[in-house]
């Protein structure tokens, strides 16, 4: 066993103990815990800030907007909801307990791993931290080596801030995410791709340690001959482009019908001139791609013959400029994986009930969008579809809705975090019955007679 392995051992152990030892259970120590971290977070925007723009060009308002923006709001609401989320429930007792009386009481599962992805370098790792904190458990931190100076500094001012006991952030790449994996956790929760979530799964069975985790996957754009044809390009430019696409929510490919595709890519066009001032390569509010790999295999995706906005590429910056194909066909490879990076691949369909029949046969994704102004024809399509979340009439921005749970299913993920949802994910409910002594229902008790059956079939009904 290495050093490494013998220090993550006994922080792990340390964080057990004082979890057992009640540090974590008090609601007012759980609501001190996340005022200071906002306070930490505020304190230190621009080094955050700087980080990230390190890391992968991220821009200062892009940081602000969907980074620590969002972390700010859900320890706002955390803080706001946390008396109310953390109460006992009081269910209705079935009648055959009656006169007892049933509590559920929401218990933090314990010591916690996060691991954290590269995109959204803070939000991403925070976002879970603190509802793990809120709901009162300790908690391990493993964010992602790629964004080397975001997690550098995660580490310097969170290990400095809080006590090892109770939050510790553990830099490193597979190595210590292996050593992590070894070890009894009681949750885990992993954001990043379908193929590393299995061996957080595989590496969590042995332990029996339950698992949430945030994935990925094609998520389709179905686009109807009806939509607001205008906004529907705005909004899937904006979705599509965001973040340099490297976003597990972003529009991955658009089915548009046959009748308006060349106008919606005539009206995309525009708009990727306009957002991005006909100078993507220096626009700041387009980040670049995260390091060589990324790159070569995302251009290794570009299909030149099928370009016709976008194409560009400069290896030196990491840039890729943002791409449109057309004439793309379900066999081509850019339909074979996720993009995960700046280039859109255009499919046109005629029949909309042969699209959604293939669609569903398909592996689940995060999200499926669909712009129609058929409001009524969309739910109906939305709630038969298997995916972890949707959108109608715009992309990506259900994310940043903290009222409603998030999460992926099937090789898209599974479990929900965000808001109450997170405070649940990381919290078990425990039902309590409480019964008195002065009253027993007899029947329960030998010997058998077809008097007392009578009584329990009547208790059936």
């Amino acid at each position: 066993m290495t050093n490494s392995e013998l220090t993550i051992h006994a922080i792990l152990e340390a964080q057990r103990n004082y979890f057992l030892q009640g540090h974590t259970q008090p609601l007012s120590v759980r609501k001190t815990i996340l005022r200071k971290l906002k306070q930490l977070l505020r304190d230190n925007e621009e080094r955050i800030a700087e980080a990230v723009y390190s890391d992968f060009g991220k821009s200062y308002f892009e940081v602000m907007q969907n980074e620590l923006g969002l972390v700010y709001a859900e320890i706002t609401q955390l803080l706001k909801k946390l008396n109310k989320w953390s109460a006992p429930q009081r269910p209705f007792t079935a009648l055959v307990n009656l006169p007892g009386k049933s509590r559920v009481y929401p218990l933090p599962y314990g010591n916690v791993l996060v691991i954290a992805p590269w995109n959204y370098p803070v939000q991403l790792a925070l976002i879970p931290v603190i509802s793990a904190l809120a709901a009162g458990n300790t908690v391990i931190l493993k964010p992602s080596e790629l964004t080397s100076e975001t997690s550098a500094l995660l580490a310097t001012l969170m290990n400095s801030a809080f006590p090892r006991e109770l939050l510790y952030v553990k830099e490193g790449g597979v190595e210590e995410t292996g050593d992590l994996l070894s070890l009894r956790f009681d949750k885990i929760f992993f954001t990043g791709s379908t193929a590393v979530g299995k061996i957080v799964m595989k590496a969590a069975a042995a332990h029996l340690t339950p698992v949430t985790l945030e994935l990925g996957g094609k998520n389709p754009v179905i686009v109807m001959p009806d939509c607001d044809l205008k906004m529907t390009a705005k909004r899937l430019v904006w979705g599509k482009f965001h973040n340099g696409g490297q976003a597990c929510v972003s529009p991955d490919h658009l089915y548009v019908h046959e009748d308006i595709a060349d106008r919606l890519v005539e009206e995309m066009q525009k708009n990727i001139k306009k957002m991005y001032n006909g100078d993507a390569e220096n626009c700041e509010a387009l980040p670049s791609i995260v390091n060589d790999q990324h790159f070569d295999r995302i251009v290794g995706l570009i299909d030149q013959r099928k370009v016709v906005t976008g194409g560009k590429s400069n290896r030196e910056k990491l840039f890729i400029e943002p791409t449109v194909m057309t004439g793309v066909q379900p066999d081509d490879p850019v339909m074979q994986e996720e993009v995960f990076g700046p280039l859109m691949p255009v499919l046109t369909y005629d029949d909309p009930d042969a699209l959604l029949e293939k669609l569903k046969r398909e592996p689940s994704p995060l999200a499926l969008y669909i712009f129609t102004r058929n409001r009524r024809l969309a739910t109906k399509i939305q709630q038969g579809f298997r995916s972890g979340g949707g959108m109608v009439n715009d992309t990506v921005v259900h994310f940043v809705n903290n009222t409603t749970p998030f999460g992926g299913m099937g090789e898209s993920g599974m479990g929900n975090y965000h808001g109450k949802a997170g405070f649940e994910c990381f919290s078990h409910r425990k039902t309590v019955m409480t019964k008195p002594t002065w009253f027993e229902l007899w029947v329960k008790y030998p010997p058998y007679t077809k008097s007392k059956l009578k009584i329990i079939r009547a208790f059936l009904r």
